[in-house]
């Protein structure tokens, strides 16, 4: 309410008809003026400019321009480290798999020659060979698996139920058949309950063995796959053996007097946030001279394991092929290409040149150079990427 001292005459009449006006203004439910009444007592809005607004704008721009790296940043090294933690993981599989087996498992690979220029074939073979009596001493499985996984041709008078494995198991393959479990029965590692291969499981009795048939659920697995990760799968969701996919080996099994035609399914994983599997590499066994496996598994990309210089060589003189070795050597590497799904190719780099006895081009862990794709190659072995690990 306005208070007015010491009126008179107009000023007094003024002051009676501006209360007279206050009082006929309609209220609202608590005694407010309504909006309708207030009319001219309203007063004006106030806003930004154009002016104002763009500058706005513009801050915030920029903003946004200086946190987005940052959070991409961010965001690309919590997924490099959680594939990093699930690659260390594994590693601790593939050191029980040694406590119980008393060896770290082979490529299985058999495909290609070394840098000597000799087929590597009778290496892989002598390997899986060796593998499974140290490890199934008691194993009855019959000759010709083994040849189908090395990927040699058939032995006269066994039976075939299918192709061999071309080139014998990849990297990639190999890490899920030997830390997906076998079976407990010591006569049938492989072809007993719990094992990598299966019988007509949907129990339909057409003498096709699909690859729905593979209930992974049931293996006695020595690492807990994220089984919704595993490749290739097709639409319905189990594995794909369509147009050169997925591959498998089919074979004959005699149990307590029973026949058997049974399947391996050659399962691929890749980690959460990747379309590209993990791959395993076998170092305890060879010298890159004598066998330096491809790992790319398929992935149009020639990849090979890490090597590093022999510890304690003179860099002062050229190194030759014996001056090389594997990284982790006397063990294994677990690999991943990275969050761009690339493995990038070490071309000439990566192998060693049977024709000289020059190796002083081969790409060397720490030094590298790694760059372009194959820089943020992760490994088990690594706290980060190969581009953080190289001097």
């Amino acid at each position: 309410m306005v208070f007015y001292q010491n009126e008179t005459g107009g000023n007094r009449r003024q002051a009676l008809g501006a209360r007279r006006a206050w009082k006929g203004v309609n209220r609202d439910a608590i005694g407010r003026p309504s909006r309708s009444s207030m009319g001219a007592w309203r007063p004006s809005p106030s806003g930004f400019t154009l002016t104002e607004l763009l500058v706005v704008i513009t801050i915030i721009a920029i903003l946004a321009g200086l946190i987005t790296p940052a959070v991409i940043g961010a965001l690309n090294n919590s997924k490099r480290a959680a594939i990093t933690l699930e690659l260390q993981s594994i590693q601790e599989s593939l050191e029980l798999f040694k406590t119980d087996n008393g060896a770290y498992p082979p490529n299985g690979m058999a495909a290609g020659t070394n840098s000597m220029g000799n087929s590597v074939f009778p290496t892989a073979q002598s390997d899986l060979v060796r593998m499974f009596k140290k490890a199934f001493p008691r194993s009855a499985e019959p000759p010709i698996l083994i040849q189908k996984l090395v990927g040699t041709s058939g032995i006269p008078g066994t039976p075939d139920m299918g192709g061999y494995l071309a080139g014998g198991m990849t990297s990639t393959e190999a890490l899920v058949f030997w830390l997906g479990g076998f079976s407990k029965d010591p006569q049938y590692p492989i072809s007993g309950p719990g094992g990598p291969s299966f019988s007509d499981a949907q129990g339909d009795n057409d003498g096709t063995l699909e690859g729905s048939d593979d209930v992974l659920e049931n293996r006695n697995r020595l690492y807990e796959f994220d089984l919704g990760r595993l490749l290739p799968r097709n639409a319905a969701g189990t594995f794909d053996d369509s147009s050169g996919q997925g591959r498998y080996i089919e074979y004959q099994v005699t149990m307590n007097g029973v026949t058997q035609n049974r399947r391996i399914n050659f399962w691929l994983y890749a980690p959460s946030g990747s379309q590209l599997p993990i791959a395993y590499v076998d170092t305890s066994r060879h010298s890159p001279e004598q066998y330096d496996p491809d790992i790319s598994g398929g992935a149009g990309a020639n990849i090979f394991a890490l090597k590093k210089l022999r510890e304690g060589f003179d860099t002062s003189t050229t190194p030759t092929r014996r001056d090389i070795t594997f990284v982790e050597k006397g063990k294994f590497q677990v690999l991943h290409p990275g969050l761009d799904d690339e493995w990038g190719n070490f071309q000439a780099f990566s192998i060693l040149n049977a024709s000289v006895n020059d190796a002083s081009a081969v790409m060397v862990y720490p030094t590298g150079p790694f760059i372009g794709e194959i820089a943020d190659t992760l490994g088990s072995f690594m706290t980060g990427a190969l581009e953080d690990e190289q001097e």
